[in-house]
């Protein structure tokens, strides 16, 4: 019993190690993340900026095409004003081409101004180009370090994982699904010595005197009743 207890010691120190070690990497997120605040927002100004234009330019088609549409509109109906053969229908025909021009009129209009707006947006997408590179080159070597030292913790993780199997494959599964249970998903205290006064080391509690007497005989693995880690006798 001895030996189990120590091999269930050994497995909580890999797993503290283990704890430590994911600490570690999880720290690497939230300085990655202030380290990239600043290209983040450039990058999101940049998405926008850049839906903006290509929406700018769908509408710039659209007008153009409409434009199109009431030039060729006009066309037919100066056609159809010289062949007009009386003085109502040729009244008509200029009411109607009057309304075409001022249409066509409103289009070019808006066009020169969408125009403009896209000259301007196309300008400010390349501005803002050049600072996401600006600022991916201020912060590359910092990042490219930290995210080397990720890389390293990231390994050892690796290598505790497997130290960890490789070890608790040796303990039989009874006793390796209570420490998995008691362990849980909280990084708990698993084993834990009784003092020489018979309290839990890990919550003080002064054990009933039979209990005190079967942790100290080891033939079994004795819980705490207060907070549920293996005691084992010093």
């Amino acid at each position: 019993m001895q030996e189990l207890h120590a091999a269930l010691l050994a497995l909580q120190d890999i797993d503290d190690e283990i704890a430590g070690a994911q600490a570690r990497f999880d720290a690497f997120a939230p300085r990655l993340s202030v380290l990239e605040k600043p290209v983040a927002a450039v990058e999101r100004e940049l998405a926008l900026t850049s839906t903006r234009l290509a929406e700018m330019r769908t509408e710039h088609s659209r007008l153009q095409v409409n434009a199109q549409q009431k030039e060729e509109r006009l066309q037919t109906y100066h056609e159809r004003l010289e062949k007009a053969r009386t003085a109502r229908e040729e009244s008509a025909l200029r009411a109607e081409l009057d309304l075409v021009r001022g249409a066509l009129e409103a289009d070019r209009t808006d066009l020169r101004h969408l125009g403009d707006q896209t000259t301007r947006t196309d300008l400010k997408v390349d501005d803002l180009t050049r600072q996401l590179e600006k600022a991916k080159e201020a912060i590359e070597e910092e990042r490219a370090t930290l995210l080397e030292e990720r890389a390293a913790v990231e390994t050892e993780l690796a290598l505790l994982q497997q130290k960890r199997e490789n070890h608790a494959v040796r303990l039989d599964q009874q006793s390796r699904r209570l420490y998995e249970r008691v362990r849980g998903q909280r990084s708990r205290r698993v084993v834990a010595p009784m003092t020489d006064e018979g309290a839990c080391g890990n919550c003080f509690n002064i054990l009933p005197l039979q209990e005190q007497t079967e942790v100290r005989r080891g033939a079994t693995l004795h819980r705490c009743e207060g907070c549920g880690v293996i005691l084992y006798a010093t």
